[in-house]
């Protein structure tokens, strides 16, 4: 009892050793950048210890944790720079347009006009909420003899955002014989 507890103890002290681990950027063949950490493997009462906000994301999604396969979040921050021609028109010519900005919780937009150029700076930020968890029932009138289907949720955090794609592919390894 006092060995498996020890191996619990380290167990865990990994797990947390590992969330305050910092994204790895890689590159990947086609030469984009992309980032990577360790999966972390959390039990239940574990993930409800340690990120209770990410239980209370999985209950949002209407998906009981207990049967939750897993959960990722992604953060998104995406900036671009823009500079465009500007064209004459009412504003321009009686109201001096020099400087703009936008701020919420997902957009920052800043702007400046200069003679007859504009450059526009756009941030977005998002966060990312993905569950796994076994849902309906291949055979539902079969009840318990049924195994469940692995599903996915996804969501973001900005209500004006949309998803357009999102899949999940659990590789399952060959049971040796």
């Amino acid at each position: 009892m006092l060995r498996s507890q020890s191996k619990e103890n380290d167990r865990l002290s990994k797990t947390l050793a590992q969330t305050v681990q910092q994204l790895k950027e890689i590159q990947t063949q086609s030469g984009q950048i992309a980032v990577e950490n360790e999966v972390l493997k959390l039990r239940l009462r574990e993930l409800s210890t340690l990120y209770p906000k990410l239980v209370n994301e999985i209950r949002n999604l209407k998906i009981n944790p207990k049967r939750a396969e897993s959960i990722s979040t992604t953060s998104i921050n995406a900036e671009k720079r823009i500079t465009t021609m500007l064209r004459d028109s009412v504003i321009h010519d009686t109201i001096p347009v020099k400087v703009f900005s936008y701020k919420d919780n997902y957009y920052t937009v800043n702007g400046v006009a200069y003679d007859s150029t504009q450059e526009v700076k756009i941030h977005y930020q998002d966060t990312l909420v993905q569950a796994v968890y076994r849902g309906n029932r291949e055979k539902p009138w079969l009840w318990i003899f049924s195994p469940r289907k692995l599903q996915q949720r996804v969501t973001l955090k900005n209500p004006n955002a949309r998803i357009t794609y999102s899949e999940f592919i659990q590789i399952q390894r060959r049971k040796s014989k």
